[in-house]
């Protein structure tokens, strides 16, 4: 076992399993519920700001945020090495703060794009600063089974949150939804105090060009890695037209109630999610792996062929039943395709995190974003996407092999 890892029974973190796991996922809920939770006061929001809803720009509420979360993922992950993992993330849920209630208290649209700038840059950091302290902490299936439970939070939680928005607008304004995130990220940092630093003394690196720019390199040259990322990457692209075009989808093309399909589709979520975290430990990560990846893509040749045969829109239950596959599949991969691909970075994990997370999130939401493009009268496109990216991402996880790689790691540093 390398030195950037402990065992299971001596966690450098300090804390019971179970409490490391909560802590973790309520610090990932405060990214989540950034991301979703105004979307029902986007009315109220227009109707504040005098906004034209014909020709209203309050859609780049949502993408300034992940734009600028993409692009600072780069530099949370070096800073995390270089000062310790409980400085970067107090700082992180700080910045959070502060852009929150920038929002929260913004007198114009343009101080509210601001603050959700700020606050989608800020929200970067707790996210790579948790996948740094779980590899740190664990490794292998225990990796993956903690990952599990962790990473379905992130991608649960902005499923559920524009129900949450709906619950703050109807005993507030449309400034309780921003100002949830703050409340939500003060009560994570004094939770965090139990946790222990994580980053040995020992792994401490420099915050040098240098240095940042061979790990990267080394990053991007371990076969293993990058293979998973691609995987990782492709399978939020598959997943993130259904954050962005459920409403779409669910609402405008079959005219049933948002909240609560987004809601049972998160709970089926949930409940695979579970399941192949407990698989996990009776097969190992990748048999599970590949097992959820191989039903993702025969459910979406299945989805692909019945949407076509239907005109685009296939009877409501079977398409739902075929998207919850779909999505539950693709949630369950997920945090075992990361583990996979943090395996041999444990000597970089921040940085490792930095560089993944940027490719997960910008390349993701581009291709994401192709596909919600083509989602307008029909749901073919939302398949095709599943089809096309999760295969290739299947490509990728069977070309890979998972081998940590000690030395080119040492060699980064």
């Amino acid at each position: 076992m390398s030195a950037a890892a402990t065992t299971v029974a001596t966690p450098r973190h300090g804390l019971q399993r179970g409490e490391f796991v909560a802590m973790m996922s309520m610090l990932m809920a405060t990214i989540a519920i950034s991301i979703d939770t105004l979307l029902p006061a986007f009315d109220e929001i227009e109707a504040q700001f005098d906004l034209d809803p014909a020709d209203s720009p309050i859609s780049l509420t949502i993408t300034v945020f992940f734009v600028a979360m993409g692009v600072s993922t780069l530099v949370w992950g070096p800073l995390a090495d270089r000062f310790g993992r409980k400085p970067v993330m107090y700082a992180a849920l700080g910045l959070i703060i502060v852009g929150a209630l920038v929002s929260t208290f913004a007198t114009s649209f343009e101080v509210l794009l601001a603050g959700r700038v700020f606050w989608g840059a800020a929200a970067a950091g707790p996210r790579t600063v948790i996948l740094a302290i779980v590899r740190d902490s664990y490794e292998g299936d225990v990796m993956a089974r903690i990952m599990s439970l962790v990473t379905a939070v992130f991608l649960i939680v902005p499923i559920l949150a524009p129900g949450l928005g709906e619950l703050l607008l109807l005993v507030g304004s449309w400034r309780l939804t921003t100002g949830a995130a703050a409340v939500l990220a003060g009560i994570g940092a004094i939770w965090f105090s139990r946790l222990n630093e994580t980053l040995a003394p020992q792994s401490v690196l420099p915050l040098e060009f240098g240095r940042i720019g061979r790990a990267a390199k080394t990053v991007a040259s371990n076969r293993q890695t990058m293979l998973f990322t691609l995987a990782t990457t492709l399978g939020y692209g598959a997943f993130f037209p259904w954050l962005g075009s459920s409403p779409q989808l669910i609402g405008t093309i079959y005219g049933r109630p948002l909240a609560l399909f987004f809601g049972l589709n998160a709970a089926l979520m949930a409940l695979t999610i579970a399941a192949s975290s407990k698989a996990v430990a009776r097969f190992g990560t990748r048999p599970v792996l590949l097992t959820m990846m191989t039903i993702s893509v025969v459910t979406a040749a299945v989805y692909v062929a019945v949407a076509l045969a239907a005109g685009g829109v296939p009877p409501f239950w079977l398409w739902f039943a075929l998207v919850t596959v779909l999505t539950a599949t693709n949630s369950s991969s997920t945090p075992l395709l990361q583990t996979l691909s943090m395996a041999p970075m444990g000597a970089i994990a921040g940085t490792a995190s930095s560089v993944t997370g940027a490719m997960i999130f910008i390349v993701g939401g581009v291709l994401g974003s192709i596909i919600d493009g083509f989602i307008s009268t029909t749901v073919t496109a939302f398949g095709v996407g599943f089809l096309v990216f999760i295969g290739v991402g299947l490509l990728a996880v069977m070309a890979g092999q998972p081998a940590r790689v000690e030395g080119e790691v040492e060699a980064a540093t």
